[in-house]
């Protein structure tokens, strides 16, 4: 089975781990993304704006290299561990605007470095150390494990990386459930010294639906009295079928403001539907629309209504231990309210660049990754 560090869009359940069959055991792999995106607003200086991976467009760019060492823990080898270091341009916005953690621009080339150990309490619990996957997000944070090239809004604004202490454990072959202890919403952040928390359920309902439902609650600010606290809940709900795969995913979360007056509540959405269709041989295609709605502009940092409808036609090839991906794409995004917009060439005043509403990119993403 190739994995490269992200399996499949969401991780496997916990039962799932333990039953693979013991023909694995350290496994290294790499990971390579170059894409160009032309992007027909030609921004001089070819920023997407409010997006955080596939962030520059109108040139070749290398958005992702990665190397990686794993060990899963097994029945038969209880310990596991992960190292994987990372760098690119999707890399850059790891990095907060605002209390960076020390260190910050050196950890975000760091996208694993945990150990692992599976109890033989029940079922199995896995219990996890380190800097790990997040546990909120249909996507991955890597382009390769996707139905499209780039991102949705809700992927890049979700915890793609956390430092935690956690656990899984499989009640049922149906049902997992998830505990974490994590240092904040963004794991490079460090506003104080308390810990946040997450709770996962993966329910697998059905043969062909899963429902998947992540909530964390934590404080992400410099004021911590409880009711500075954000809550965050991620559900999405996959339907797989033999040649068609459908998803839809709705993530709402708020907080309320220490350092605005009067405290006022910020609040933001998202939502995607994911549809990838298998055409046959090595080609696929793929079908998304998404929207997404900072209020506030909490997390986009402009306050502003964002939508998108992506289409990708998918070329994968297999050889031996390497895989090559050839992706297509067309994107049409459209960003209203009073601080939306995208780069456009020109100055809407000296030094302030010029912003539109509507923004096309093609979209040629070349991928290319190895595991052992």
């Amino acid at each position: 089975m190739f994995t490269c560090l992200d399996i499949q869009l969401k991780p496997a359940t916990a039962t799932e781990a333990v039953e693979r069959s013991p023909d694995q055991g350290w496994q290294y792999g790499a990971y390579l993304d170059v894409g160009y995106g032309l992007n027909f607003n030609f921004p001089e200086n070819h920023q997407w704006r409010s997006k955080q991976t596939t962030p520059r467009t109108n040139e070749v760019a290398p958005n992702m290299g990665l190397a990686y060492l794993r060990k899963e823990p097994r029945t038969d080898s209880r310990w596991g561990m992960e190292l994987a270091v990372q760098g690119g341009y999707d890399t850059e916005e790891l990095v907060p605007r605002e209390h960076p953690l020390s260190g910050a621009d050196t950890l975000r080339h760091l996208a694993r470095a945990n150990i692992s150990y599976l109890a033989p309490v029940g079922n199995g619990l896995e219990l996890t150390a380190g800097l790990m996957k997040g546990f909120i997000n249909y996507e991955s944070f890597y382009a390769k494990d996707n139905f499209n090239y780039t991102r949705t809004y809700l992927t890049d604004y979700n915890p793609n990386f956390i430092f935690a202490v956690g656990g899984r454990y499989p009640i049922t072959p149906n049902v997992d459930v998830g505990l974490h202890v994590l240092n904040g919403f963004q794991h490079l952040s460090h506003p104080n010294n308390l810990p946040s928390y997450g709770a996962e359920l993966d329910w697998r309902l059905t043969t062909h639906a899963t429902l998947y439902q992540n909530i964390y609650y934590g404080p992400d600010q410099s004021e911590t009295d409880l009711k500075f606290w954000r809550a965050f809940s991620d559900s999405t709900l996959q339907w797989r079928g033999e040649s068609l795969t459908l998803a839809l995913s709705y993530d709402v979360g708020t907080e309320k403001s220490s350092a605005d007056p009067g405290n006022p509540r910020q609040f933001w959405m998202a939502s995607a539907l994911y549809a990838r269709w298998e055409l046959g041989g090595p080609w696929a295609a793929a079908l998304r629309p998404e929207v997404f709605w900072d209020r506030n502009g909490l997390m986009t940092h402009a306050q502003q209504l964002l939508w998108a409808m992506t289409s990708t036609l998918d070329y994968e090839q297999h050889v031996g231990p390497q895989l090559a991906i050839v992706r297509l794409e067309y994107r049409y995004d459209r960003s209203t309210g009073l601080e939306g917009g995208f780069f456009k060439d020109g100055e809407f005043a000296p030094g302030a660049p010029r912003l539109v509403r509507d923004q096309h990119v093609i979209w040629l993403g070349l991928m290319w990754a190895f595991d052992s």
